[in-house]
């Protein structure tokens, strides 16, 4: 059990692991080429030139065998085109969607089936391989199996030398299997370059070296078969060339969807299908054709289809160095060719199969593996003594798989309508549409076997030929691949029409249509289970019992075609999505406003009725899992419930039924049908966090209608449940009160006020204010959501609170030189905006929320006064604030659980931690004990992809900002990331070594203080040489005008100041004198490793100054010029001083330097911390006379006590 702990993968069930869900969008990377390239190396290879070698010698010429090629190639390509659809629309793989045909546990038949295949094709394949390694070494030593001895069987059809020939070409394919599918464009790149050249360089040669007596009876025969009348006629035989054809690639057509799923878009695959399959499939087996009759006369009329033996033969008769190269190059090429199509279309099959059977313990990776493990019991020596007989076997075995894919293609285009309910494919239980009767769906095994059965008399005859059996089974058998796929296909359809699956049935009637379905599942599915690790528990079969009947479906409500599309998807030209009430699906994952100005009447953002009560378990959403209902095992409700749905519980917001005086709608908190909330986007409404403590205990909010809350008396309260909790008491419901806004005349008054006097200052300045924001600020300060912000300023600013527009305007205008299109400065000064927004901000934040805390963190970083020296106590007083407002809003919970839109979890991850950011350095500016700490938050770690989101615009946003801030760039994201770490290093320390003493008496942890502080040193040690090259200084990418990395860096060596002030604790005068202090020990060190703060102040250029860099950036640097004051003036007298004083020296110059370049406001950042060092500087002679007088002294009074001591 151990073991199995140990390899189990993250975010599992028994039905999902992240290789077999639906491929999001960062993994769609197949494009036409892509698909162009993959089925170049499936086609060209040995065993598809081999293909002439199992039909000609049933007695049919080339050219007859040539048609059945190309026709069996074009039925193929037909069939793999349409089998691959569920794939190139919902990405999902073949073993998933067979859940959809077969059932959840019925899927596990075909997938096995598909197994063994897989295990079989990797065995043949590789040993193919070995053949041409086993040519490679021929070219090296012609005497290669005198030289390596037999020692294995002659029954087993191999020689020792082949078998080495064997493993090594199975260990070398072993790196290529590590990379993953969505990484194989430059491995695709390279093996179709090499083995297109081959096989066109293979061909000129055999055409242009074949001699005066052209090409052998290959070519030249003629077939003495009737024309027709039985299944030995040329009629009957080239049917069964062309199933053949089919039936050699018939694995291939089954799980196309593996590939498929990673296109890119759907035309991708459909076209790079159509294009290079029939292509390459023909042209291989021409080539074989040709070359084989071509070399035919060299070796006594002996056709030798087989390209490994064919240069093996060469080189036995002519062994000179030119043969002995070609072969070596010939043998490389076809071990590419080989690996090209044994890793992409066996070992990655078997991995695809084998991760949707194990899916806790398998991945892709995992299973190729082991699938190229495997392979080596099906003895694929004993599969290739004839190119015949191995054709025969797996052509035959398409009787099996024919049917399978009848039922695939008939299931998706007939049974379904092309309309997939993707969440269910992952639920194992019988609240999915797919459990139909106890798992398994009778209706696939009973088609196939209509498609099966009546050819297995064909079947077993050609496997034994000792079997007779009429002329009428053989011919059927001739055709068991076009029977098959018809018949099973058909009666599949049929069953389903005549025994209809009930809540199938219902879901294919009710959903919208398949366009919309796929684009609201794609939308849905973009997010990765580490952001959503709660669908896991949810899908994976909790939420029913096996066996139980399943409801219908008639309840799932979707709205009309009416109001669509909206503004923004007719300006973009794709589908408009609404699954049941306004946002659409893009607008809103994306925080827009959804809004319809088309003929057919303006769109409404009021909810429709609610929803009626669904019987089975609600759905899940897997981008937003946490419905109320899906977690409500382990603990009783009083209704089981809840009124069916969030959407019956709680009035919505400006809905007539709650508020009769309210004119017009407004938007709902209620974004879906399924189960889905925003806590942002609730006109007139504000979302309070309801902690552990508040007025009435989580467990029982989730119990009570929401008529006992807003009941008799109209309380205009509405309690959101984002969280359903489980049954484990470290793990509660969460609940947010949705809160009527609630504004005096006078206050609404005094904000429009503000908000007016904003915008009247800034006039037609304020678009080139965004832009510039954008480009200085927040590279440095990345807080706002760029799309959102952009597009509801586009729209109307005026919906934008105040204070933010406020801030960012504020913010932005002391960058006014650095915008060449103005003329002149401003018309008016930062702090004229950033009064009117904090005034405004006061009165904004009786409705708390991310915006408003937006403002908050964004007004904290104006320019200070000029008067100022040291930090002024409005920063802690408005960092007290803004924690207040953070934790208001429930930042301080994780959302990942939460049923809410992504975009909305990532934007309050990230402002939580720039909260935390700002409270650690707003608490060591001051001195003062952060009001943020660790048991007070559970949001858990910020990710790239949360600084990732929403920073690359659409094209009509791009105009509002410059090139470079209109995408993200990796290097902004990192940069957060690196002071988010140094942060939580910082806030370790100062819990550590810097908090409020206890009267009288130490602290239980002192003991282990120290090792604490060796713990923290280790974290960032040699932290700027582990920097990637984006993040150090001089910025390599730097943007004009922007200080970029040289903040980050300001703080790590703000950090190194902190920390050696605690290792040096304390830092009193006997300490000076005793060796053994703390001060002496680290004294050396601490001088030595600041050298790196004055080399960086003097890489600071006045670039740099000119940048944005945040109101901390001054205290951070003032704590780093009295550090070396403090080492200065705390010098052991053991040591000299001059290592101090240098450091003074070497600070004081770069200072000079930069305030003699820096403007008005980077004058501000200088200033103090030169006022403190030029004070020093002024008394430095003094204390250096001071400081050797002291050393001449102590020297001399240890001298006489040690003479006293000799005397004695």
């Amino acid at each position: 059990m151990g073991f199995l702990q140990r390899v189990e993968l993250p975010f599992v069930s028994r039905w999902i692991n992240d290789d077999i869900r639906p491929i999001e969008s960062s993994r769609r990377t197949w494009g036409f080429l892509m698909f162009h390239n993959f089925w170049l190396l499936v086609n060209c290879n040995i065993t598809t030139y081999l293909t002439g070698s199992a039909l000609i010698p049933l007695g049919l010429t080339w050219w007859q065998a040539f048609i059945c090629i190309v026709l069996g190639n074009l039925i193929a390509t037909g069939v793999v085109i349409i089998n691959s659809l569920p794939g190139s629309y919902y990405h999902l793989g073949f073993p998933v969607f067979s859940r959809a045909v077969w059932g959840m546990w019925g899927s596990q038949f075909v997938i096995w089936n598909r197994i063994f295949l897989s295990l079989v094709w990797y065995g043949f394949t590789a040993w193919v391989g070995g053949e041409c390694v086993y040519l490679i070494l021929l070219s090296w030593d012609p005497r290669l199996e005198s030289h390596i001895t037999n020692t294995i069987p002659s029954d087993t059809g191999m020689t020792t030398a082949q078998f080495v020939s064997y493993i090594i070409f199975s260990v070398i394919s072993l790196p290529v299997i590590w990379i993953r599918p969505h990484r194989l464009e430059m491995f695709f790149r390279f093996a179709c370059s090499i083995t297109l050249v081959f096989f066109l360089v293979l061909l000129i040669w055999a055409l242009t070296t074949m001699g005066p007596a052209g090409f052998g009876d290959t070519i030249t025969y003629g077939s003495p078969l009737p024309n027709t009348g039985g299944p030995d006629s040329v009629a009957w035989l080239m049917v069964y060339g062309i199933v053949s054809t089919i039936g050699s690639i018939a694995a291939g057509i089954l799980n196309q969807n593996d590939y498929s799923r990673f296109a890119t878009q759907p035309k991708h695959a459909i076209l790079g299908q159509a294009v290079s399959f029939p292509f390459y499939g023909i042209f291989s087996s021409l080539i074989g054709i040709l070359v084989t009759a071509a070399t035919q006369d060299r070796f006594g009329g002996e056709a030798i289809w087989n390209p490994p033996t064919l240069f093996a033969q060469l080189l036995a008769q002519n062994e000179t160095a030119g043969t002995r190269a070609a072969c070596f190059f010939a043998g490389l090429c076809l071990v590419i060719s080989q690996i090209g199509v044994n890793v992409p279309g066996n070992a990655l099959a078997g991995g695809f199969d084998l991760a949707a059977t194990f899916p806790r313990y398998l991945n892709i990776r995992r299973g190729a593996y082991l699938t190229a493990i495997f392979s080596v019991i099906v003895n694929p020596w004993r599969l290739v003594n004839t190119a015949t007989t191995f054709l025969t076997v797996l052509s035959s075995y398409s009787v099996f798989l024919a049917p399978m894919t009848g039922l695939m293609i008939s299931s998706y285009l007939v049974v379904n309508k092309r309309k997939i309910d993707v969440d269910d494919l992952y639920r194992g239980d019988a609240g999915s549409i797919y459990w139909f009767s106890y798992g398994c769906n009778w209706r696939a095994p009973v088609a196939w076997l209509v498609g099966v059965v009546p050819c297995m008399p064909g079947f077993v005859a050609a496997v034994d030929t000792s079997v007779t059996v009429s002329p009428g089974a053989t011919e059927l058998y001739y055709m068991s691949y076009v029977y098959g796929l018809l018949s099973s296909g058909l009666v599949y359809a049929v069953l389903h029409r005549v025994f209809p699956a009930k809540a199938l049935e219902s879901f294919v009637k009710t959903a919208p249509s398949a366009g919309e379905l796929q684009e609201f599942h794609l939308g849905k599915w973009d997010v990765t289970l580490a952001e959503t690790p709660n669908v896991v528990d949810v899908l994976s079969g909790h939420g029913g019992k096996t066996g139980e009947p399943v409801a219908t479906k008639t309840d799932v409500q979707w709205r009309s075609r009416k109001n669509r599309p909206c503004d923004i998807c007719r300006k973009r030209k794709t589908v408009c999505v609404i699954t049941s009430v306004p946002p659409c699906l893009f607008c809103k994952g994306r925080g827009l406003e959804c809004t319809s100005t088309t003929p057919s009447g303006p769109s409404s953002s009021t909810p429709t009725a609610p929803t009626p009560a669904r019987p089975r378990t609600p759905d899940v959403d897997l981008a937003h899992p946490a419905t109320p209902a899906s977690a409500s095992q382990g603990r009783n409700h009083i209704s089981s419930n809840r009124d069916a749905s969030l959407a019956t519980s709680h009035s919505p917001p400006g809905d007539a039924s709650h508020d009769p005086a309210v004119a017009s709608p407004v938007t709902s908190s209620r974004l879906g049908a399924r189960g889905l909330w925003t806590l942002e986007d609730n006109e007139n409404r504000t979302a309070h966090s309801m902690g552990p403590a508040a007025e009435q205990d989580t467990y029982v909010l989730d119990s009570i209608p929401s008529g006992v809350m807003s009941s008799p008396d109209d309380i205009d309260a509405d309690m959101i449940q984002v969280y359903a909790g489980t049954k484990y008491p470290w793990d509660p419901p969460v609940h947010f009160c949705l809160l009527q806004d609630e504004f005096a005349p006078q206050d609404n008054a005094a904000k429009e006020a503000a908000s007016n006097a904003i915008e009247g200052l800034v006039g037609p300045y304020g678009p080139i204010l965004v832009r510039l924001y954008f480009k200085h600020v927040h590279p440095v300060l990345p807080i706002l959501s760029k799309g959102r912000f952009l597009r509801q300023y586009a729209s109307d600013k005026t919906k934008l609170p105040a204070s933010l527009r406020g801030a960012v305007y504020a913010l932005a205008s002391v960058f006014e030189k650095k915008d060449p299109s103005l003329k002149g400065p401003f018309p008016f000064q930062q702090h004229q905006l950033a009064d009117y927004a904090t005034d405004c901000l006061q009165r904004e934040l009786d409705s708390p929320n991310l915006a408003k805390l937006q403002a908050s963190l964004l007004l904290l970083h104006v320019k200070p006064n000029h008067v100022d020296s040291i930090e002024h106590p409005r920063t802690w007083t408005s960092t007290a604030e803004a924690v207040a407002i953070a934790q208001m809003i429930g930042l301080h919970q994780d959302p990942e659980r939460w049923s809410l839109a992504p975009w909305e979890k990532r934007l309050r991850r990230k402002l939580w931690w720039a909260m935390y950011v700002t409270d650690v350095w707003s608490a060591v500016c001051h001195g003062n004990p952060p009001h943020i700490y660790p048991a007070s938050f559970n949001t858990s770690a910020i990710a790239m992809e949360d600084l990732r989101s929403d920073e690359d615009l659409s094209e009509d946003l791009q105009i509002m900002v410059d090139p470079i801030s209109a995408r993200f760039h990796v290097s902004t994201g990192a940069r957060f990331l690196e002071l988010v770490k140094i942060s939580k290093t910082v806030r370790d320390l100062v819990d550590c070594s810097f908090q409020v003493p206890r009267l009288q008496q130490p602290r239980p942890e002192e003991a282990t203080d120290h090792a604490r502080l060796l713990e923290m040193k280790a974290v960032l040690r040699d932290w700027g040489d582990m920097l990637p090259h984006g993040l150090l200084m001089p910025a390599p990418e730097r943007a004009t005008g922007s200080s970029n990395n040289a903040p980050l860096h300001l703080a790590y060596h703000a950090y190194q100041a902190l920390l050696f002030r605690a290792l040096m604790s304390p830092a009193t005068n006997e300490a000076k004198n005793d060796p053994s202090s703390n001060l002496c020990r680290w004294f050396g060190t601490a001088v030595a490793e600041f050298q790196g703060f004055a080399r960086f102040m003097e890489d600071v250029t006045a670039e740099d100054l000119q940048g944005f860099w945040g109101r901390h950036a001054r205290s951070q640097l003032i704590l780093c010029g009295n550090f070396i004051i403090f080492l200065f003036l705390q010098q052991p007298k053991s040591l000299d001083l001059q290592s101090a004083w240098s450091l003074v020296q070497t600070l004081r110059s770069s200072l000079h330097r930069l305030e003699s370049q820096a403007d008005d406001v980077a004058k501000l950042l200088v200033r103090p911390v030169l006022l403190r060092i030029e004070s020093l500087f002024s008394q430095g002679p003094e204390l250096i006379r001071q400081y050797h007088s002291a050393r001449v002294v102590t020297s001399s009074a240890q001298g006489d006590v040690g003479s006293s001591s000799q005397s004695q």
